[in-house]
């Protein structure tokens, strides 16, 4: 007595793992299961795989992946895929590190898969993305990536690489048991007039972000979970290739990357500074780009630049107010020396809050007053073109 699964057609023997026929006369006969040819090519460094099949050696992880580094851990993250770190670049093929009769295939059985983000692999066949179906139906939300040297968005999955794909409830993952023969294209995700930030470093590693201004569900431009330390990884700090840069000043946060970078922004006017503003704070017109070399910056903010076309300073906010207040102001062009200077209504200094040199863009500056008396105040902007004076009312 065997115990059997049926999948597919095919009769399957569960202790045994070979194909079971029954003959006419009532005869059991076993044979052992098809099998196909398999060759995956992994990279120096941490790559994504996945086990399509049986390997007849045995399934251990050092039997599938000789070559993988014995100092670092493998991540299985909620499904089928693989987190695992290679030392060199390597291409596992059967005949080498393989049976040489090949990769015995095993039953296309559902993935079962939970809300968010799944790491999975297929099986023997290349299948097509808009293939994969899902029980319940229509749970994969947005685009599926590969990682090499960085995320990628495919419109197929390959035998024994690992994939992220994002569901929008639990359920069940479908690979199709034939494969499609027609190669589909990447679906356009991403709109060619949206405005692009290219960040390229030394080792030709590159990643694009987008910007969008205007009403975009943003919830489908997630990235998947950030990979293992010392991986080249670039996104915005939400965890998306894609923000709105124009409602509000955003973060874009890198690792694993070799300085210098090169930034570069397409079809967008941006302004960058680094988290303090002392080290980078300049504006990129469409098709230029600055280069960073000191590797202590690791996150840049970002704006879409609306280049002011004169000299203000604006009323403060809020006014009166207690203990602190905001001032804004604009200048319309680069300025070697820009005062912002806070006195009392006798004339004296209680604050200085700029003196720079400032590009051209709009400014924003917080007082904190706590240490200041209960009364009226003054706020001077001055450079060498441009004097304002305005009132405003701390109240204790």
């Amino acid at each position: 007595t065997f115990p059997l699964h049926l999948s597919g057609g095919i009769l399957w023997d569960s202790n045994s793992e070979n194909i079971i026929k029954g003959t006419i006369d009532g005869g059991i006969h076993i044979q052992k299961r098809p099998s196909f040819q398999l060759a995956v090519t992994v990279t120096n460094g941490w790559n994504m795989v996945s086990v399509p099949g049986y390997n007849t050696d045995g399934q251990g992880v050092d039997i599938w992946w000789a070559g993988r580094d014995p100092g670092a851990d493998v991540f299985k993250y909620i499904s089928e895929g693989y987190w695992m770190k290679h030392l060199g670049t390597n291409t596992y093929n059967t005949g080498d590190e393989w049976p040489s009769d090949g990769i015995e295939i095993v039953p296309h059985n559902p993935i079962n898969a939970v809300t968010g983000w799944n790491l999975i692999g297929g099986y023997e066949d290349t299948v097509q993305t808009s293939d994969l179906t899902t029980n319940p139906p229509g749970l994969i939300t947005g685009p599926i990536y590969s990682y090499s040297g960085g995320y990628n968005i495919v419109s197929e999955l390959l035998p024994g690489y690992a994939y992220w794909v994002k569901l929008s409830g639990s359920g069940q993952i479908n690979f199709p048991t034939v494969a499609s023969k027609q190669k589909v294209q990447i679906a356009n995700y991403f709109n060619e007039n949206w405005g692009r930030i290219v960040i390229t470093d030394a080792q030709g590693k590159s990643f694009i972000l987008y910007a969008v201004n205007g009403y975009v569900n943003l919830d489908q431009y997630g990235l998947p979970p950030i990979p293992p330390q010392g991986s080249f990884d670039i996104r915005f700090s939400s965890g998306r290739i894609t923000e709105d840069i124009y409602s509000s000043t955003k973060m874009i946060e890198w690792s694993g990357v070799t300085y210098p970078l090169i930034i570069k922004a397409e079809n967008i006017d941006i302004q960058l500074k680094d988290e303090t503003g002392k080290l980078i704070n300049l504006n990129l017109k469409r098709g230029e780009d600055v280069v960073i070399d000191d590797a202590t910056i690791q996150k840049l903010m970002i704006t879409g630049e609306l280049i002011p076309d004169k000299y203000s300073l604006e009323q403060n906010y809020p006014n009166p107010f207690n203990p602190s207040t905001v001032i804004e102001f604009s200048i319309p062009e680069n300025v070697s020396n820009v005062k912002l200077t806070i006195y009392n209504l006798l004339g004296e200094k209680v604050a200085e809050l700029v003196n720079a040199s400032l590009t051209a863009g709009k400014y924003s500056y917080q007082w904190n007053a706590s240490n200041a008396a209960t009364g009226m105040y003054i706020y001077e902007l001055r450079t060498d073109k441009f004097v304002s004076i305005k009132k405003m009312l701390l109240l204790k």
